[in-house]
């Protein structure tokens, strides 16, 4: 299989919906992924995840965006004393959520994103190593997917994201908005909330291992 099945495997397997009406677009996260889906060491700081849209057609998944990006945030935010101030850096909890409008990140007109607006479970790593294991599950606000900045392609991912769903490249999370403001539910109501899944790349590597 490639990814693209895989992935609508992957969907089903875990009862996440996904839109198969004509111009509409899915949003997936792969943390710990290569491009092709391959699980990688995803060692922190590093832009090992991947953000993708695709489309469902006649039962066929079709891929039109797969880049680089982090859904974790990076080690200098999770040592923050903001960070520590707030019970930990959050780190999104696994799973779907309805919970994104279009908007701009901070507010800022130059920084198009899709920002929260419905309540999203994220870890707290206060213990700052860098896992989900053990820390308190708490709702995080300001959990946006954004961007980085015109002109920049940061080797790490540093304060990019205190627990944001951030693009490497700049284009890339242009192109990524672009592409979502022609899905024909945000043309028809410019207050539509979108939907992402944020998975597992081990866990997506082992299922694909055994379907």
């Amino acid at each position: 299989m490639n990814l693209a099945d895989k992935l609508l495997a992957y969907f089903i397997h875990k009862g996440y919906k996904y839109s198969t009406a004509p111009f509409t677009l899915n949003i997936a996260y792969i943390e710990g992924a290569n491009q092709d889906g391959s699980a990688n060491a995803d060692k922190a700081d590093g832009w090992n995840d991947r953000r993708i849209l695709f489309t469902v057609n006649e039962g066929v998944c079709h891929i039109v965006m797969n880049v680089a990006c982090t859904t974790e945030p990076g080690v200098s935010a999770t040592n923050s004393t903001a960070a520590i101030a707030r019970k930990g850096v959050a780190r999104i909890a696994f799973g779907q959520y309805t919970a994104w409008e279009m908007g701009f990140h901070k507010g800022r007109a130059n920084h198009p994103a899709l920002v929260q607006c419905m309540p999203i479970p994220v870890y707290r790593d206060l213990n700052r190593d860098g896992k989900r294991t053990g820390d308190l599950i708490d709702y995080g606000s300001g959990i946006n997917q954004h961007g980085t900045r015109p002109g920049k392609a940061p080797e790490i991912v540093g304060n990019w994201s205190e627990g944001c769903l951030v693009g490497q490249y700049w284009p890339n999370h242009i192109e990524f908005i672009n592409r979502l403001k022609q899905d024909a539910r945000y043309v028809a109501d410019n207050d539509f909330i979108f939907t992402a899944a944020i998975i597992d790349g081990d866990a997506f590597a082992s299922f694909i291992a055994f379907a």
